[in-house]
């Protein structure tokens, strides 16, 4: 399977059922284990993270743009971080670990404000960087776009924000399939923060699942 046709970050995230406190308890570790993969695979393109849990067995689905970083060579790395999740969460041995290729990255909102991070902190001029991918997003087929960063923009003295956009974002529509990122950058000034909004169509009109 690969998620060149569909939009997995836009998909459902957990894939499992409890009741009880053994709801609130698996949902923490939940975000523990998306935290973690994502500082681990921060530099493969990761799009999205599905987890599974059935009564004894637990899949982890990575969607990134570049497979060949999260496996390694021979494996040797995707290995590494499914013994690291295993030992760091207390999860099944028989740990299923997937990686999935994500090919079309302008249609994820985490790769393009993880891309947009990594270039902000290289100095790169915001405006030219939000437009460009504007441009990117717009041509991959998206119905609509919104990029907003907010800080001490050019290291200046007083932080502001500035928005970059095109297109419809129904951020009050139910039907609306919304893909949604928020990064903070880093820099030598201070922190940044990204926000990234992808109108991608209506779910029941013309969204494909």
């Amino acid at each position: 399977m690969n998620a060149s046709d569909s939009d997995v970050s836009a998909l459902q995230r957990s894939v499992w059922f409890a009741t009880g406190r053994s709801y609130s308890k698996l949902l923490h570790q939940d975000l523990a284990i998306r935290k973690f993969i994502t500082d681990e695979v921060r530099s493969a393109g990761l799009a999205n993270i599905i987890i599974k849990r059935q009564v004894r067995r637990v899949e982890i689905i990575l969607y990134v743009t570049k497979p060949g970083i999260v496996i390694g060579k021979g494996g040797s790395t995707i290995n590494k971080l499914k013994d690291s999740l295993v030992k760091k969460f207390k999860l099944p041995k028989d740990l299923r670990l997937n990686i999935e290729e994500f090919k079309d990255p302008n249609r994820s909102a985490q790769v393009i404000a993880e891309e947009l991070s990594f270039a902000l902190k290289k100095n790169v001029p915001y405006r030219r960087l939000a437009k460009s991918y504007l441009e990117k997003i717009r041509y991959s087929g998206i119905l609509g776009a919104k990029i907003l960063i907010k800080g001490r923009l050019n290291k200046a003295e007083i932080a502001r924000k500035e928005e970059f956009a095109f297109g419809s974002i129904p951020r009050h529509t139910i039907d609306a399939s919304l893909d949604y990122a928020v990064v903070h950058c880093r820099t030598t000034a201070g922190i940044l923060g990204i926000k990234v909004l992808l109108y991608k169509g209506d779910k029941i009109k013309n969204y494909t699942y």
